[in-house]
């Protein structure tokens, strides 16, 4: 499994106690010559709360259950890094309060029909609690048992 640097984890956590006691998400890169060495942080809006308003029978979950990436910006930031050589390696979130593990609700937003939207990303929780670190782990989909092997990330 990849390794995230400890300054990246530091401000993923910090992105976490900054959007408390919402769940915050975004980004993290390499460069495409060096695709195992994380270089990038990039954070990104959750979306979850618009929709919820928009939508509750739709988007039952609020931003401090879950997240949603703002779609357009995800779609920006992966053609400007593109152009800069470099590509998305790891989706980060954090939980709220519930420590850090790959939910089943995690799972189905990475997945469709059994098989990974996006075949090789990564993806980091970090748990928060009272705007503090609770813990990380790192997921990856596994071919072989077609489901998500979890690391925690130290």
């Amino acid at each position: 499994m990849i390794s995230i640097p400890k300054e990246l984890l530091q401000r993923c956590y910090a992105h976490g106690a900054e959007a408390y006691p919402e769940e915050a998400c975004g980004v993290l890169s390499a460069t495409e010559d060096d695709p195992q060495r994380l270089t990038g942080f990039h954070p990104i809006a959750n979306t979850l709360g618009k929709l919820h308003e928009q939508d509750p029978k739709r988007y039952p979950r609020t931003p401090r259950e879950g997240y949603v990436l703002d779609p357009l910006s995800f779609a920006k930031l992966e053609r400007s890094l593109q152009d800069q050589g470099e590509r998305i390696r790891i989706i980060y979130h954090s939980h709220i309060d519930v420590g850090a593990y790959f939910s089943e609700e995690d799972k189905k937003q990475a997945t469709w029909d059994g098989n990974p939207i996006l075949p090789g990303m990564f993806y980091l929780v970090c748990g928060i609690k009272a705007r503090k670190p609770d813990g990380a782990i790192l997921a990856a989909f596994n071919e072989n048992t077609r489901d998500f092997d979890e690391k925690k990330v130290d």
